[in-house]
């Protein structure tokens, strides 16, 4: 988790819901408090427009290991090999702008990933 650009969001393959991350403590947190919301294809998007896979690793019979691992069932992040494009990305957060009732979301505009990613963190503050 060396390589996100902080602060990011979870995009889930099955909602238009954007979920804001300000830190990597933020995606610890969220891997704990919310186990069971991932798809195989939801991603997490950094300020860099780097996306990362969201991979579930088979859970592991934890009476099959010598030494406890806390965190084995956490997600793993992968790089993808498709970064997001700003058009593209604007689009989910006019949609997610729609989505928690804001009105105008054709108004949204930003010329970078990262002031997206804060438009995301402002439209859920208010």
């Amino acid at each position: 988790m060396d390589n996100i650009c902080w602060p990011a969001i979870i995009k889930q393959q099955e909602s238009e819901e954007l979920i804001y991350l300000a830190s990597e403590r933020d995606w610890l947190e969220f891997c704990y408090l919310q186990p069971h919301i991932y798809d195989h294809q939801d991603q997490l998007l950094d300020t860099a427009g780097l996306t990362f896979n969201i991979v579930i690793e088979p859970t592991i019979d934890s009476s099959l290991m010598q030494v406890p691992q806390p965190t084995a069932e956490l997600p793993q992040l992968e790089i993808s090999q498709h970064p997001i494009d700003i058009v593209s990305f604007i689009h989910l957060v006019r949609q997610h702008a729609v989505l928690n009732g804001h009105c105008c979301s054709a108004k949204i505009v930003f010329s970078d990933i990262k002031q997206g990613i804060e438009a995301v963190a402002y439209l859920e503050s208010i």
